[in-house]
């Protein structure tokens, strides 16, 4: 496979052919200047004598035109300057193309050419080096034409020494831009290739580090990205480590225990009722594994945050919550109320604010005896949406406040709790933007309250 080319050799080549053709374009527009002030002002001196001369090609006037002839080829004084001497030519010709009259030396590429048709009023050089003329041929319609040169072998030795000089000027100006180009573009990926260490220096273990910030402003706001980049990173990993510490402590007693069932039901012979006592000890640890593996990974996939976002009416949820857990109410002969506004949206995913209603109005109901009254409410105000669970339990104690959100803590009347309900309900009330607390004292009962925004009143997350 093809190496990729460098940024750097990128925009070296990229500004160096933008570079080259405006200096290229600059030089040929140097060098026609230069060329018409050279030839303008001769080409206008050719051309106002040949332009006298052809109004003199009448042949009853010949005498007049020779004299004219003689006279301007012999002119020491050409375009301003005395030293042309005998390298000036004069030739006039009839419309069939006779010669009329002629002075000076006729270039031999001139000589030696037949003509019988006038030419087109134009300028040209002829013949290089000291030979060198510049021609002007001059017609009028109907009389004839003029030709008029003089010797320009100085000024031609003067434009190639200038085109020279503006060659060599030209390469040396590319050749400064293409360097100073290389030395830019050097500094400027050289930040790049610092931020690409310190990337190939991050690992696992140590994505709590940032990266600098850099000198320019572009590179400094790829590393903020990176770095919120790296943060989110760090969560994930650190989200994954969890909850592969969490299952590898907590899955533990429940699959010893459910060994030990297991090893003690196919160790000794044992009567049909205590074999079915072992069956429904080893069910009862299959299912808290199942329990506590559904709440893992539901903690897990709320602090990742994955869901379905949308609008969900809490008082809906309130009543479903509610009448899934009335049979268990009349089971116990426990009083259970469901107190709701009509509506109350906010926004979020609606499996996880199910969840959060079903794990609090289900802690309660674990928590106190069965004889203890539980209220759900759902209620709102000008922006905030309130989910309350109240019962007349035996509160708690004061010294355990504090840790009744931590992971795997179990009040002292949970029978089968996995100790990740109100951890998962803290998870999930804040990725709502929302928050709870827990108001207790012992033999007051306790009141969970969470707070949401309404859907209104927050943007989608």
């Amino acid at each position: 496979m093809r190496r990729p080319r460098s940024l750097r050799w990128r925009l070296t080549l990229a500004f160096t052919g933008v570079a080259g053709a405006a200096v290229l374009a600059a030089s040929v527009g140097a060098v026609i200047l230069v060329e018409y002030a050279v030839w303008g002002p001769i080409d206008a001196a050719l051309t106002e004598e040949a332009e006298t001369l052809t109004q003199l090609g009448d042949p009853a006037r010949a005498a007049d035109l020779a004299g004219a002839v003689a006279r301007i080829g012999s002119e020491p004084d050409f375009a301003g300057r005395r030293d042309f001497g005998g390298g000036k030519f004069v030739r006039v010709r009839a419309a069939d193309g006779r010669v009329l009259a002629a002075s000076g030396a006729i270039p031999p590429a001139l000589a030696r050419q037949e003509v019988s048709a006038a030419p087109a009023t134009r300028h040209a050089t002829i013949g290089q080096g000291r030979t060198a003329y510049r021609v002007v041929w001059y017609a009028a319609s109907g009389v004839g034409w003029s030709e008029i040169g003089v010797r320009v072998g100085r000024e031609l030795r003067m434009l190639h020494r200038v085109q020279l000089a503006i060659a060599a000027s030209a390469a040396f100006l590319l050749g400064t831009l293409a360097f100073l180009a290389w030395a830019m573009t050097t500094r400027a990926t050289a930040e790049i290739g610092q931020l690409a260490a310190q990337l190939e220096t991050l690992e696992a273990a140590s994505l709590d580090r940032r990266l600098a910030p850099g000198r320019t402003a572009e590179v400094d706001r790829l590393v903020a990205v990176l770095n919120r980049l790296l943060a989110r990173l760090e969560a994930a990993v650190g989200h994954l480590r969890r909850f592969t510490a969490d299952a590898a402590h907590e899955l533990r007693t429940p699959i010893a225990a459910l060994r030990a069932h297991l090893e003690v039901a196919l160790g000794r012979e044992r009567s049909p009722d205590g074999l079915r006592n072992g069956l429904l000890d080893a069910l009862e640890q299959t299912e808290r594994l199942g329990r506590l593996a559904a709440d893992l990974l539901t903690l897990s996939a709320v602090e990742a945050g994955v869901g379905r976002t949308d609008v969900v009416r809490l008082d809906t949820v309130a009543r479903e919550v509610a009448e899934f857990l009335e049979p268990v109410a009349q089971e116990q002969s426990r009083r259970f109320a469901c107190e709701s506004e009509h509506p109350v949206a906010v926004r979020g995913a609606p499996d996880l604010l199910k969840r959060l209603v079903l794990n609090l109005v289900d802690n309660a109901f674990r928590h106190t005896p069965p004889s203890t009254a539980v209220r759900l409410a759902v209620r709102s105000d000008d922006a905030t949406a309130t989910i309350e669970v109240n019962d007349d339990g035996p509160g708690i104690p004061a010294a355990d406040l504090p840790d009744v959100f931590a992971r795997f803590r179990r009040g002292g009347g949970a029978t089968a709790g996995t100790g990740l309900g109100l951890a998962l309900c803290q998870e999930i009330a804040a990725r709502h933007h929302g928050r709870i607390a827990i108001e207790s004292a012992e033999g007051a009962g306790t009141r969970v309250i969470v707070t949401l925004p309404l859907a209104d009143a927050h943007a989608p997350s």
